[in-house]
């Protein structure tokens, strides 16, 4: 991902583009193995030794409350981010815990549709994610 295209995810989120928040969110949306905070501070340390962790931490909770990446709680209680917003599935290696996307737009229509008719009682379903459990062969 170029610097602009950062710059625009970014602004998008209403947010100020700094150096730190472009190598950040390049860190988490560069990979698909949804990262955590410790991860994506081990990849811009490297090359930044002027970010900490609670910068990285502060700056992924800034990105997830402007809508800009997601975080979630792995099998495991281990928070990890997407930059994928879009609604799409999960691959989930029990042996190893990796975490993959998975987008399968029939399935992903089968679902939306089901909850289209099937409308849980007061309950508003905002976004819906399948998390498929396995391991790799």
């Amino acid at each position: 991902m170029d610097t602009e295209t950062i710059k625009e995810k970014i602004a998008q989120g209403g947010l100020k583009f700094t150096h730190q928040r472009m190598v950040i969110y390049e860190a988490v949306s560069k990979t698909h193995n949804h990262p955590t905070a410790e991860w994506v501070y081990e990849q811009v340390h490297e090359h930044n030794p002027s970010i900490s962790l609670g910068t990285v931490y502060k700056t992924l909770d800034t990105f997830v409350n402007a809508h800009i990446i997601q975080k979630f709680i792995d099998n495991n209680g281990v928070m990890r981010f997407d930059a994928i917003l879009e609604a799409h599935s999960h691959l989930y290696d029990k042996e190893t815990n990796e975490i993959r996307d998975y987008r399968n737009t029939e399935l992903e229509k089968l679902i939306k549709e089901f909850f289209d008719k099937n409308q849980i009682q007061d309950f508003e379903v905002e976004d819906i994610s399948v998390v498929i459990k396995g391991h790799n062969k």
